[in-house]
């Protein structure tokens, strides 16, 4: 069974060999587990209903804890509504692939009241899971369990390789430490669910721990050179769509990515 999609898989492998560290120095980067739902809230329900089972939902992953599961609730802040029409979203991340197969099992076997009670106020008719790594892990979190997250389909040119996008991303890991910049960068390959049409190589995610956090980013990168900067490290080597903003809301967090 591939888990990757098979379009996808020799993209995936070369990029699983030829990940640069910061000195430069080949290595193999970690790839968790990372699932997205697209959710619609159902019959007059709303955010408060599916909160309302997320303490019991957290006492049931306590139980099983020696399977670590972090969530989030995203809800849509900035997007088009004919391309993305989900009422929120839900991301779920394991440390590893066992631990994600294992705490499924329990949830299949022994959480089927609980998981009745979500399904009474929402319905998730997409489902896909990713192999997530983090290009730049954040540095800060909010105190809250709040966040930004800024999600962008994007695609390799023609004639450029992930190697290529990998020395890119050591020199541009240099420049926002040069300025202070504090936020994460993720990429979510895609794997089991995804469209059969998909049109992307991968999902860059960029993570704030606050809008605050993210306009000050901002007014680097749109007045302070921060485009003009990018351009000349990344040149042609990747498109990129319109990023999509989500509000995030950590229910849990025990590690992970």
């Amino acid at each position: 069974m591939n888990i990757i999609s098979k379009a996808l898989l020799p993209l995936f492998l070369t990029f699983s060999i030829h990940l640069l560290a910061d000195d430069h120095i080949p290595q193999n980067p970690v790839f968790v587990p990372l699932e997205i739902q697209q959710c619609n809230f159902k019959d007059n329900k709303d955010m408060d209903d599916f909160m309302s089972h997320i303490d019991e939902w957290n006492n049931f992953l306590d139980e099983h804890s020696e399977h670590p599961y972090s969530g989030w609730v995203l809800s849509p802040h900035y997007r088009t509504a004919s391309d993305y029409s989900f009422d929120f979203g839900w991301l779920g991340v394991s440390d590893s692939w066992s631990n994600y197969g294992k705490i499924y099992d329990a949830w299949l076997s022994d959480a089927g009241k609980l998981g009745a009670k979500f399904d009474k106020v929402r319905s998730c008719e997409t489902q896909t899971l990713f192999a997530a790594t983090a290009i730049r892990s954040a540095q800060i979190t909010s105190e809250t369990g709040t966040g930004v997250l800024l999600v962008s389909n994007c695609q390799l040119n023609e004639g450029s390789t992930l190697m290529d996008l990998a020395e890119a991303d050591a020199k541009w890991n240099n420049y926002l430490d040069s300025i202070d910049n504090k936020g994460g960068i993720y990429r979510w390959f895609p794997g089991l669910g995804a469209a059969s049409n998909i049109d992307y190589s991968f999902k860059n995610v960029l993570v704030s721990s606050s809008m605050s956090e993210w306009g000050e980013g901002s007014d680097t990168f749109v007045n302070g050179g921060g485009l003009q900067t990018q351009t000349a490290i990344y040149g042609n080597i990747v498109s990129c769509d319109s990023a999509r903003m989500y509000q995030s809301q950590n229910v849990r967090y025990v590690g992970g990515l």
